[in-house]
């Protein structure tokens, strides 16, 4: 079983999202794209425990905080349905297209493959001036086309959904708080807790300062006289101090494990302990919900990399994977992403003005082999597939020199210049001029904001790079080294020749500048560059520079990024403040 589909409106920051997934998935996503609140929204509904808060919700789950005109929906689609629980909920039952991932109105041709729908509805009732969440059954329905079967709690046990956050789920792992990881164990095992009224009564009974104290028990006697003189006998006893007036929802909430230290006898409360002791529980209490369910378990993960290393982050992926029917993560770790093949990446991304999100699954374009995308992943991809804008580069040389000099550029004049990665974009490099517009087409595909820039293109190549690009800059030279040859003032293209040559550091295999006339030096720096491509030395050169001595179509293409970036990016991002985001198509810088 696992969840094929999960529709949300007007929860937290999104306004409506339908996202499809698979037995194994990782949502992906920079920051504030929804990957966490998708988790809650299948929660709420999936959740066993979710409904004893009291009340289940707040005005913050809603969209905007609009509670008084709008109800938060959630719909799950639960597909590959065991026999059990195909008998269990046999009333319940859909017919389920898993190629359009929807629901069908009848029968299919051949073997039907069945879905249960989960539905949540929360809202504001002004009557009662409070907040109320139910969950239904999407069949069988009323009259008036309304689900009429509640999803009671104990339904949702059969379900075996459990969402594990990596710090919160781990310190009260060993707690007896409702829907913790011990209290789901128990559940799992049907194992009826007796203690709370052995424990109440213990606790009673503790002796504490009193009449064994004879200056205390002599201010209770008083007390006690006092009393007795203003109430009749039987309706007031003697004052007494016990340990607590805690009652058994109490006692769930101040219950905790304590685990040896390692320094003599002494133990600590679980939580105290080390990240990886508390991993490790976590884990192996997974392994005993999932063998007593046969798997029948529904695990989501919200970043299993915090506090660990990298071996240990794909160790418990892996681990969680094997137990579960179904897992589903959430990560920014390009060696969590690793784990993962392609089309079970699911990249959501959300307009932050209109709260619309949308998932897709990666799937790789045809010249884009599975292999070089699963070896690029730590070094090239991860970091795109997590952002939310793509700048796709012809070379590298590109792609170190534009953030480079952004990051410079606001460090000394922040009023001109933005960091790329403050704004949200991770550089790509295409490895070649031909893969410019794949590459684009591809990212755009996913939901990213795309811009590209390049050098001299053929008319048929630089037509499919504008189609496949928000933004594409054209730089009107024929390599990266002949942008910097023709616009780096001389000035600074002479003190940085000058410096090698005195430093040593200019290479005994390139001829040095023939005389001392500008062209001498410009055919020297251009032999320089062609011989010790990859080395590094037109990076070199740039750092030499001022904001002011940038070249001048470098200057124009960060002006260009900067300004689409606060032209598409709402207020709500702490970019702009009003303005509207563009049609979106590709724009020539040089036009």
């Amino acid at each position: 079983m696992y969840v094929a589909q999960v529709k949300i409106e007007n929860f937290r920051g999104i306004k409506h999202a339908r996202i499809g997934l698979g037995a194994t998935a990782l949502l992906l996503g920079d920051n504030n794209s929804g990957k966490s609140t998708v988790l809650e929204a299948i929660e709420l509904a999936l959740g066993p425990d979710r409904l004893y808060r009291r009340p289940p919700i707040d005005e913050h789950d809603f969209h905007a905080g609009k509670y008084l005109d709008e109800a938060i929906s959630i719909e799950v689609t639960l597909a590959g349905l065991s026999e059990e629980i195909q008998s269990r909920f046999r009333a319940n039952l859909e017919y389920w297209d898993m190629l359009a991932n929807a629901v069908l109105e009848s029968a299919p041709a051949g073997e039907p493959e069945f879905c249960i729908r989960i539905l949540f509805t929360g809202r504001y009732d002004p009557e009662e001036d409070d907040f109320v969440g139910e969950t239904w059954f999407a069949v069988p329905l009323r009259e008036a086309s309304e689900p009429s079967q509640r999803c009671t709690s104990t339904d949702k046990r059969a379900f075996g959904f459990l969402l594990l956050r990596a710090l919160r789920t781990g310190n009260r792992a060993m707690s007896m708080e409702r829907g913790s990881l011990l209290d789901v164990v128990l559940r799992a095992f049907e194992v009826e807790v007796q203690m709370w009224e052995q424990l109440l009564d213990k606790l009673r009974t503790v002796p504490v300062a009193g009449e064994d104290n004879d200056q205390f028990g002599a201010v209770l006697t008083s007390l006690d006289t006092a009393m007795k003189k203003i109430v009749t006998s039987e309706w007031a006893d003697a004052p007494h101090l016990r340990v607590s007036d805690l009652t058994r929802e109490d006692l769930r909430h101040v219950l905790r494990a304590f685990m040896a230290t390692g320094t003599g006898d002494y133990a600590a409360p679980f939580n105290h302990q080390g990240s990886g002791t508390i991993n490790s529980l976590v884990i192996a209490m997974l392994s005993l919900i999932a063998e007593r369910r046969d798997k029948a378990v529904i695990f989501a993960m919200e970043e299993p990399e915090i506090s660990l290393p990298p071996t240990a982050q794909k160790r418990i992926v892996d681990l969680i994977r094997d137990i579960a029917g179904q897992s589903i993560f959430t990560s920014h770790s390009p060696y969590v992403l690793e784990e993962f093949e392609p089309e079970q990446l699911v990249v959501v991304s959300r307009d932050l003005a209109s709260g619309e999100m949308a998932g897709a699954k990666v799937d790789l374009p045809p010249e884009l082999k599975h292999k070089v995308f699963m070896q690029g992943m730590r070094t090239r991809f991860s970091e795109a597939l997590l952002a939310r804008r793509i700048i796709v580069c012809e070379g590298r040389s590109e792609a170190l020199a534009y953030p480079y000099l952004a990051k410079r550029g606001a460090a000394a004049a922040p009023d001109d210049y933005s960091r790329m990665d403050t704004d949200g974009w991770a550089v790509f490099d295409a490895e070649g001029e031909t893969n410019v517009a794949s590459f684009a087409r591809f990212f755009k595909g996913l939901g990213k904001g795309v811009i590209t820039i390049f050098d001299t293109q053929p008319a048929d190549r630089l037509a499919a790079i504008y189609a496949a690009s928000d933004v594409a800059f054209e730089q009107p030279y024929a390599g990266f080294e002949d942008l910097l040859v023709a616009e780096v003032p001389m000035t600074a293209k002479r003190a940085f020749v000058e410096d090698l040559q005195r430093e040593g550091g200019w290479p005994g295999h390139v001829s040095g500048p023939a005389d001392d006339t500008d062209e001498a030096l410009d055919k020297a720096l251009s032999a320089l560059f062609k011989k010790t491509k990859g080395e590094g030395v037109a990076m070199h050169l740039l750092s030499t520079l001022d904001s002011a001595d940038y070249p001048a179509t470098m200057r124009s293409v960060l002006d260009g990024i900067r300004n689409f970036t606060r032209a598409e990016a709402p207020a709500s991002e702490g970019l702009v403040d009003g303005d509207q985001q563009p049609e979106g198509e590709a724009v020539d810088p040089q036009q």
